[in-house]
């Protein structure tokens, strides 16, 4: 009896209107993930900004959603640190990345993408 294949990893579909973006602290330094809606209009000024502090090996995640007036701008930060911006959301997607202050300064690494797959 032959082995059925498993199915394909479900693939986002292009209309997502929301997106999961994760970051998980490495080391003792607290650490900020903050985000802001930037007007895709000038003076607009929408709500949604956001700063979560970050606890050591933790992942602190957030749910985004799109925007048709606005872009998402995401960064850790860190007292003393230039901060470390990271790379817009990708909608439709579980997003992770790692953040780690050092002497050389603040870094930020993507650690894994996942698709959400569907809401019901």
């Amino acid at each position: 009896m032959p082995i059925a294949a498993a199915p394909p990893p479900a693939q986002p579909a292009a209309d997502n209107r929301s997106a999961i973006v994760c970051v998980r602290a490495l080391g003792p330094r607290p650490l900020f993930f903050t985000g802001k809606l930037i007007g895709k209009r000038p003076g607009a000024k929408p709500p949604g900004d956001f700063e979560l502090s970050l606890r050591a090996n933790t992942e602190q995640c957030n749910h985004l959603l799109r925007s048709k007036i606005a872009d998402w701008s995401l960064s850790v930060t860190t007292p003393g640190f230039k901060a470390c911006a990271l790379p817009p959301p990708e909608f439709g997607y579980r997003t992770t990345f790692t953040a780690k202050a050092t002497a050389r300064g603040l870094s930020c690494t993507p650690a894994g993408r996942t698709p959400i797959g569907t809401w019901k």
